[in-house]
């Protein structure tokens, strides 16, 4: 067989819909190269009634894609190891119980429980008042909430590609728009690839403006990982040019910056910038290794695509949500004036597509994550990370 298949299970425009689903490599005859599955299904009662999810297992890789919640990725496995982290908020949550307005702008957090969650798209950092043009042309103050709208809302087309190959490839496609009247309008065309056998997902996805008008454009990858990735004595590794506290908090701690601790219960978030250098490509990668440094999951991206990073810590207790987050991003996630005030904010004009590359992999030996430091290594060509001991001005507003 050497066609690419493909099943539309949500298209709106055409009533489509499928609510289960279940392909295999077993029953279509593509099993020469390993066994996977894809499996499509409907989550029923609580807070995750309606929800759609998408798994998807490449016989060594397995993650799971919500296209209810703006295709964002849940979690996984990959030779036995977890891929995530364990959320207060346990289950997937339908957005349709979700108020981002309450508790003053963050009740995005009611279901933030993804691996890798979009922040964006009109908006992605914290919550806090904003100035725009309402539908009279007049300037108007309104709230914007914390990391914007696009990761509770719904997928209007879902699409699975099995392309056959050495190895077979699996994809899976979605479209999320965010947009209204008299408000900006987005389209945002997310592709999940895996290749059978492999320990690796890429992402790209191609956000467009359909409107008429020019509009504003921030984005951020919020990808989260608790244990055993995270633990005490654990790493981060990146090429990290320059690094800086966000705040007071952060500042405390400045001089571990790189290193984890063990459960705190209560400990109160650090979220710390960084510049991160990149490749004659572009490229770059950041890297949450163990204490042992035997396993790490390591996200790859495109610095001229994705030109921030802000390291996020919430090393808590166990039931509180024990997790990092490694965040590449468009702009550093404080409130959006400022961003535009540091001309973080992008413009999209009519009918411009913004394209980004984004991709997770596990090391999952001490050989792997070796070799991935050697990566780092190379990019940094002996240069040291320049580490300021207080917040600065150019990413961070309590430093003005």
């Amino acid at each position: 067989m050497s066609k690419k298949l493909s099943w539309v299970l949500t298209d709106t425009a055409k009533r489509v819909y499928v609510e289960n689903c279940t392909l295999g490599a077993t029953a279509l005859g593509m099993d020469k190269d390993g066994a996977w599955t894809i499996t499509k299904s409907r989550l029923r009662g609580g807070l995750s009634d309606g929800v759609d999810i998408i798994e998807v297992n490449n016989g060594q890789l397995s993650f799971t894609i919500v296209p209810t919640r703006g295709m964002g990725l849940w979690r996984g496995s990959c030779g036995g190891h977890a891929i995530g982290w364990n959320s207060p908020a346990r289950d997937l949550v339908n957005p349709g119980f979700i108020n981002t307005l309450e508790q003053g702008g963050l009740g995005w957090l009611k279901g933030f429980n993804e691996c890798i969650v979009r922040c964006g798209l009109n908006s992605n950092g914290a919550p806090g008042m904003d100035t725009v043009l309402d539908n009279n042309g007049n300037p108007s103050e309104v709230m914007l909430t914390l990391h914007g709208n696009i990761a509770n809302i719904p997928a209007k087309y879902v699409e699975v590609e099995v392309i056959p190959g050495t190895p077979t490839e699996l994809v899976i496609t979605g479209v999320v728009e965010e947009s209204r009247c008299f408000c900006p309008q987005y389209r945002m065309v997310c592709r999940y690839s895996t290749f059978v056998g492999s320990n690796k997902v890429s992402i790209r996805d191609e956000v467009s403006n359909f409107a008429d008008c020019p509009t504003e454009f921030q984005m951020l990858y919020h990808c989260n990982f608790g244990e055993p990735f995270l633990e005490e004595g654990a790493k981060i590794v990146l090429p990290a040019a320059e690094v800086a506290p966000r705040d007071p908090r952060a500042q405390e701690d400045i001089d571990t910056w790189d290193s984890y601790r063990g459960y705190e219960p209560g400990y109160v978030e650090q979220g710390y910038y960084l510049d991160v250098a990149a490749d004659a490509q572009g490229r770059t990668l950041s890297m949450l290794k163990n204490r042992a440094s035997t396993l790490g999951v390591v996200i790859r991206w495109d610095k001229s695509q994705l030109p921030s990073f802000c390291q996020w810590k919430h090393t808590t207790g166990a039931s509180e949500g024990y997790v990092t987050g490694m965040e590449p991003s468009i702009n550093m996630p404080n409130l959006k004036s400022f961003e535009r005030q540091k001309g973080r904010v992008l413009t999209l004009q009519p009918g411009q597509t913004y394209a980004i590359d984004l991709a997770m992999e596990i090391a999952g030996d001490a050989k792997a994550v070796a070799a991935v430091e050697a990566e780092v290594a190379a990019i940094m060509a002996g240069r040291k990370t320049t580490v300021q001991q207080q917040p600065v001005a150019k990413w961070s507003p309590c430093a003005n």
